[in-house]
């Protein structure tokens, strides 16, 4: 059988999110919210499998790049189901370590497997991050404590009033950081103005903010994925307010998000400074992701 991608729309989003349900290994590239952050400049495509409870991920900017499938991963014939949507050799990109470990059973000689690091998501206790309890947590409770002696700020919940000017606040730290010119930040940026502006059709977000002196000086988006756990997708902050990152981060899991247990902070993307910063705060656990290479043989389907 032939896939069916389309270009990914807000109407595919009751469907993604009921397969997104079923998936045994939330992953943060495959939220629906971060799927349609960076849609425009990847050109995301979805194609629903509804026989086998799956929806197929492509990536159709330039060449077309195919992320792994989400749903339900417990089948026994990936080889069959594979071969009857694929032909030849089939390569997959940022593959959650679940799903390798299923396809690895599965595939045997015929999968070639590479590791992803600088994709690997990283996974805290909320309550650590929250108290910043213990010695481990001592430089950065210190600086937090500082900026609340030397800063007069308040937190305060998301709301749909505050959108426009979480939006206006994102333009000058684009500004101030030379988006415009850096294209990763660029179409970071153009993702955040887009999700800020159908943030009432993406009811599973939420997030916080700082403000000094009548203005926004910090802020956070994160989403509920369930089972206790939330990502943080987007975190700005004023570089002129040292600590404003601690504090965010602090305030937020302190304030919003006391009833979860687990926090996906997401990849460093291979960049030293924020490797350093992201093991600075001890995590719990990884989401390891990996970049597959399938070899099917001659018979199969084009999608």
């Amino acid at each position: 059988m032939n896939l069916n991608f389309q270009p990914m729309t807000l109407d595919m989003k009751d469907p993604y999110l009921a397969l997104w349900d079923k998936t045994r290994q939330k992953s943060s590239d495959y939220s629906f919210c971060v799927l349609w952050c960076w849609e425009r400049d990847r050109r995301y495509e979805l194609a629903f499998d509804e026989g086998d409870d799956l929806c197929w991920i492509r990536e159709n900017n330039t060449v077309p790049h195919y992320l792994a499938p989400i749903g339900k991963w417990n089948y026994p014939d990936w080889p069959d189901i594979l071969r009857a949507r694929f032909k030849g050799d089939v390569s997959f990109e940022l593959v959650p370590e679940k799903l390798v470990e299923v396809w690895k059973e599965q595939f045997g000689d015929h999968i070639e497997v590479f590791e992803n690091r600088a994709s690997w998501e990283y996974l805290y206790k909320v309550s650590d991050l929250a108290n910043l309890k213990g010695n481990k947590y001592m430089r950065k409770r210190n600086r937090v404590n500082q900026f609340s002696k030397q800063v007069p700020y308040t937190y305060r919940v998301v709301d749909e009033e505050m959108l426009p000017l979480i939006g206006e606040f994102q333009k000058k730290w684009c500004s101030d950081h030379h988006c415009f010119s850096i294209a990763g930040l660029d179409e970071e940026n153009n993702g955040i103005q887009r999700i800020l502006q159908d943030w009432n059709r993406l009811p599973s977000l939420f997030g916080g903010v700082l403000e000094s002196r009548g203005k926004i000086i910090a802020y956070t988006i994160a989403e509920d994925v369930g089972k206790g756990t939330l990502m943080i997708h987007f975190e700005k902050a004023c570089l002129e307010y040292n600590a404003a990152y601690q504090v965010i981060n602090r305030d937020f899991l302190f304030h919003s998000a006391q009833e979860y247990k687990i926090v996906n902070r997401e990849e460093d993307m291979d960049d030293p400074g924020l490797r350093d910063a992201k093991m600075s705060y001890h995590p719990c656990d990884f989401i390891k992701k990996y970049d597959v290479k399938i070899r099917l043989g001659d018979s199969g389907a084009t999608p």
